[in-house]
């Protein structure tokens, strides 16, 4: 039985356009999937510590050091490559703020980034990632528009895309959004947003 991981990071809670993309996402999965697990992380109401000196130095501690294992500072950390290890599918919806992603889920990617548990260089110095076999599902809300299809910067599935890939081992990405919720009047159509689903 597959699980998936609905991370939400909007300060909207249920109001958020973002989270609720996300469960259109898993709806849809469930569609051909109806035995599928689903745990919600809330990272506004769960938020994820900002880095300190001492947690980066745990951060850079490698497993086998003694001291890893009674490191406090790495708990929130810990408990994170616990629940993705757990997860088959996982699910980010994210708010755009400042063509950004939110301060939550920011800081819950420098908690997920972490030498020896999610990559390791090789012996040319490339990095590996070590956690693979995960389908992420991105899903974007703004309050603008894309301009075109083919606008440039796009600051947050690339970005998202880029530390999955390089520091944790995910390659299997895909990005579903919700724009121009600022508008005046705006009515949010979710079916129109997942037209080109991928299982």
């Amino acid at each position: 039985m597959k699980m998936i991981l609905h991370i939400t990071s909007s300060a909207r809670g249920n109001d958020s356009y973002s989270r609720q993309l996300g469960k259109e996402i898993i709806n849809t999965l469930k569609i051909k999937d109806p035995s599928i697990r689903i745990k919600t992380w809330d990272l506004v109401e769960e938020h994820p510590p900002l880095f300190t000196n001492t947690m980066i130095q745990g951060f850079y501690m490698s497993p086998e050091d003694p001291a890893y294992h009674s490191f406090e500072d790495l708990k929130y950390a810990k408990n994170l490559v616990g629940r993705i290890n757990e997860a088959d599918i996982i699910v980010i919806s994210t708010p755009t703020y400042n063509f950004s992603i939110s301060a939550h889920l920011k800081a819950w990617i420098d908690q997920l980034v972490r030498v020896g548990i999610t990559y390791r260089f090789d012996q040319t110095g490339n990095r590996v990632g070590l956690i693979t076999n995960k389908k992420v599902y991105l899903a974007v809300a703004s309050g603008g528009k894309k301009v075109s299809d083919h606008q440039q910067n796009d600051y947050i599935s690339d970005y998202i895309k880029d530390v999955l890939k390089a520091y944790v081992g995910i390659t299997d990405v895909v990005t579903y959004r919700i724009e121009g919720t600022a508008f005046p009047g705006f009515i949010p159509n979710y079916e129109e947003s997942l037209n080109d689903f991928q299982y």
